[in-house]
């Protein structure tokens, strides 16, 4: 009886699993190939001081966050930079909300997607000297001085 439910757990395990990773493969295909790494990163037109200043100009801060003088923590934008440059699939990692600071961090996280949302259209990535679309990892971070 143990062996029997042993096999159907581990059976159930794997159609789990499988049926996962086929669920990304499946949203992957329907955009094409997306690197992780590339051998020529997108860039951002301007390069790294223009993003800086791209991000402080179109990024607000929350006022109550600031009243609280709240840690954000790391904060991360990540996305896809398409073939032709453009920004889609936009998605925000943060450290756990509190009740104290989630609705100002709801807001930052909205301020962050609409700013990448709208960026100009970046170099795209390069494998083999053509372009190529990448899953690009943007930190944010936040100075109050």
């Amino acid at each position: 009886m143990r062996a029997i439910l042993k096999a159907t757990l581990c059976l159930l395990g794997t159609v789990v699993l499988s049926q996962s990773p086929m669920s990304i493969v499946r949203a992957q295909q329907s955009t094409g190939k997306v690197y992780t790494v590339a051998e020529r990163q997108p860039e951002f037109p301007g390069g790294k001081a223009a993003l800086s200043r791209y991000l402080a100009t179109n990024i607000k801060f929350p006022g109550s966050l600031m009243r609280q003088n709240a840690n954000t923590g790391p904060v991360a934008a990540k996305f896809i930079v398409d073939v032709d440059g453009s920004v889609h699939d936009v998605r925000i990692t943060t450290k756990p909300l509190t009740r104290e600071n989630k609705k100002g961090m709801q807001e930052f996280m909205a301020a962050i997607v609409t700013a990448v949302e709208k960026m100009p259209r970046w170099r795209p990535g390069e494998v083999g000297g053509r372009p190529v679309a990448v899953f690009y990892t943007l930190p944010i971070e936040v100075n109050m001085q």
